[in-house]
């Protein structure tokens, strides 16, 4: 960096045709009460004004990195800014969300106070963002305690905690023992923090919502090709199934192998009727094939769920009637 000083933490924007938003998430990194970050902001080849509003924010401010990665997709920008990055230590932050005043510096404590290689902070759903304060709080955490097979409340507030890339602050040096992201267009935060919660022994929670998250249905995950990608989901749960079982972690393993096989029935009732079920309709068979056995074997799973599932997948015609009279994936 022409003999500067290297900043403590990087912070990686994947940017995609976000011109309403990326204003005040940029507006919301800036504002952090730790100041010695860069932001690589790296654009997706957007074809509305997101680069140039990025590129005005760097000539206000020099923290902020613009940076071009044409349309190789949002794995392939996130892997670019890791390559391009500085910081001893490295966060994730989407284009269409927001992080509060004091999450780098929350975060960061964690880290250093604790002696560990990973922090991770809880998150709320948004339509706006309201800048607050909070009193830190941090504890030590495990990848099981943000699962559930039950409750889907428990599941939507915490599941974000253990699958997103956001929500994190990664010593780069753990990041050497992983994989980079994938090329999913859909999960591929599933599979890279499964590696980083199973390369690390030792990990902290503060335990606040630090990051918002913004529901915006009009980002990639609401697409109009939305069931194509939705095979991504299916293959990076069973990815993510394989990695935690490898470190004999059964209570996250399983809930990543239940949530592979219902999406296995979603996805073949979605994809019916549509270009897409000649395509995916063997791939579906072969895991079924593949992990019905381990599934009917896992003592996590309740017996009601394995004969559900079971019994939906031999006889689609009552998935179809339980979805008709449920509107539910089950």
């Amino acid at each position: 960096m022409n003999g500067e000083k290297n900043p403590v933490i990087s912070v990686i924007v994947p940017s995609f045709n976000e011109e309403k938003h990326i204003a005040s998430c940029l507006d919301s990194i800036l504002n952090q009460t730790f100041t010695d970050f860069e932001v690589l902001c790296v654009d997706d080849n957007s074809t509305d004004s997101t680069f140039d509003i990025i590129k005005e924010y760097s000539l206000r401010d020099s923290r902020i990195k613009p940076l071009k990665n044409p349309g190789k997709g949002v794995s392939s920008a996130r892997n670019f800014g890791l390559k391009n990055s500085c910081g001893d230590y490295i966060g994730f932050v989407d284009s269409d969300d927001f992080i509060q005043p004091q999450t780098y510096e929350f975060l960061l404590r964690a880290i250093l106070e604790n002696n560990c290689e990973m922090s991770v902070c809880r998150y709320e759903k948004t339509s706006e963002f309201i800048s607050k304060n909070f009193n830190y709080n941090s504890r030590e955490c495990f990848a099981e305690e943000f699962v559930n097979f039950y409750d889907i409340d428990f599941v939507s507030r915490n599941e974000l905690t253990l699958t997103s890339a956001c929500m994190k602050l990664i010593k780069k040096d753990l990041l050497k023992k992983c994989e980079k992201f994938l090329k999913y267009r859909i999960g591929e935060d599933t599979i890279f923090c499964a590696d980083l919660w199973t390369k690390t022994d030792k990990i902290f929670l503060v335990d606040l919502p630090l990051y918002c998250y913004f529901t915006n249905t009009e980002s990639v995950s609401y697409t109009e090709i939305w069931h194509e990608k939705w095979f991504d989901l299916i293959e990076t749960r069973f990815i993510a199934f394989e990695k935690f079982k490898a470190l004999n972690n059964t209570l996250t393993s399983s809930f990543y192998l239940e949530k592979g096989m219902k999406l296995l029935l979603s996805y073949r009732f979605n994809i019916k009727g549509t270009p897409s079920e000649e395509k995916f309709i063997k791939p579906i068979k072969n895991y079924f094939k593949k992990y019905i056995s381990v599934y009917l074997k896992c003592n996590d799973i309740s017996l009601k769920n394995k004969l559900f599932v079971t019994l939906f997948f031999f006889f689609p015609f009552l998935y179809t009637a339980f979805r008709k009279m449920t509107d539910s994936t089950l």
